[in-house]
């Protein structure tokens, strides 16, 4: 199927924008809106942000609506802190170095020297190994693949004006996919934590 990558890439972006949103990095704040509500009563959201105790960030804004008597002063009130739950796939990708990606893709690369067929077939080979090997990764392997996304869409990034729209659209197919089988995972976890 010639086109599989492009139906790959419409099938798989909902999920992957939702799974690419990053945290705010702003310093924590409270944003009150007061707008009118059934008779006698006004609304007033609240935001509480919960903070990544190792670099201070905010990695979960929780957003609450609720109705007050009119005439109530808008209160700002800001609850931040630190969170208790946090976890490797919950932290943003880092680039993994040449040796990491070496040892991934199971064949000597230089991330930096990489040519647009070279990137093209690493990015294969990423995906060959997410989809040979994932049932039985913890959430570090998840990281570790992440961390090699993350250092080949570095070179992609460099390179972009190089490729055709076709491999343009074959590496963002690959790019979505990774993503939803992510976050796939990562939300069969959370499941499972719960039962």
């Amino acid at each position: 199927m010639k086109n599989s990558p492009v139906f790959a890439l419409l099938l798989a972006l909902p999920l992957a924008a939702a799974a690419q949103t990053t945290p705010t990095t702003s310093p924590a704040k409270t944003t009150t809106t007061t707008t009118p509500a059934p008779a006698g009563t006004q609304q007033q959201t609240e935001v509480v942000e919960e903070l990544d105790p190792a670099t201070g960030k905010v990695i979960r804004r929780t957003t609450r609506t609720v109705n007050v008597p009119v005439g109530t002063t808008p209160s700002t009130t800001t609850t931040t802190r630190p969170s208790t739950t946090t976890t490797a796939s919950d932290l943003p990708a880092s680039p993994a170095s040449d040796a990491q990606v070496t040892a991934f893709l199971r064949k000597k690369t230089t991330v930096s020297t990489l040519s647009t067929s070279g990137l093209l077939d690493a990015y294969s080979r990423l995906m060959d190994r997410v989809h040979n090997d994932r049932s039985g990764w913890k959430p570090a392997d998840w990281a570790l693949a992440a961390n090699v996304m993350s250092a080949l869409n570095a070179r992609y990034d460099q390179l972009r004006s190089s490729f055709s729209f076709d491999d343009k659209v074959n590496i963002r197919a690959q790019q979505a996919e990774f993503q939803t089988l992510r976050t796939a995972r990562q939300l069969s976890d959370q499941v499972s934590d719960k039962l």
